[in-house]
């Protein structure tokens, strides 16, 4: 990286050229030259954002957002669903914008007749779930959605530190499909019929829709809450 020029003094070279040559910097450069470093770090890789509080509740469902919430998210969705994809910038903006009012829990409705691989992904997000890490396998499942086969599934397992033998035991495990199948059976009840859906409080927000939209509905049910 090159400094502002007056970190370097000029020397002439053999009578040929005139070339700049670093200072020995002073106390005073040094800082000049750190504050230079962040600027530039910043410029280039933007500033982190800080991660979304991730927990499990009492009955050993993982979620992201407030620990003691005012207003739950359900989320239905299909990890082999592209609109569902498509959403979850927008679910993650809604938990940093409300960080300590609402909680987010996922729930699985594979559309099988459609996508195919959805119901494996399903399968392999509760065994996820059960050594502690949905949420990473759900990022990887969403960020490979062209690629849901047991063999995949079994690789992202790996990548992301699943024991897996407990795994491999889990998919096939009747307890398993039980879990999916009752999310399947809740979705029902909820009136969920499409993937995405978002039930939040008595409200049900369909597909992937724009940030403003779950602002509003979330805003309502806040204020009815009173």
């Amino acid at each position: 990286m090159l400094l502002p020029r007056k970190f370097y003094k000029t020397r002439e070279v053999q009578g040929v050229a005139s070339v700049l040559f670093p200072l020995v910097p002073s106390e005073g450069m040094k800082k000049s030259i750190a504050l230079a470093a962040i600027f530039l770090s910043l410029m280039l890789f933007g500033c982190a954002s800080a991660p979304i509080n991730e927990g499990m509740t009492a009955d050993g469902r993982a979620y992201r957002g407030a620990a003691n919430p005012k207003l739950i998210i359900y989320e239905y969705s299909d990890f082999q669903c592209p609109f569902c994809s498509r959403a979850q910038g927008t679910v993650e903006e809604v938990l940093r914008a409300y960080p300590n009012e609402v909680q987010l829990q996922f729930r699985h409705y594979p559309l099988m007749d459609v996508h195919p691989q959805s119901y494996g992904a399903a399968l392999a997000a509760v065994c996820a779930e059960e050594q502690g890490k949905f949420w990473q396998m759900h990022d990887r499942m969403f960020a490979s959605q062209e690629a849901l086969f047991d063999a995949d599934l079994k690789k992202y397992a790996s990548e992301i530190g699943l024991d897996g033998d407990k795994f491999d035991i889990c998919l096939s495990s009747a307890a398993t499909a039980l879990k999916v199948r009752g999310d399947m059976d809740g979705a029902a009840s909820a009136g969920v019929q499409s993937t995405p859906n978002f039930k939040i409080g008595e409200s049900l927000v369909k597909g992937a829709q724009p940030f403003s939209k779950f602002k509003q509905v979330i805003d309502s049910e806040l204020a009815s809450l009173g």
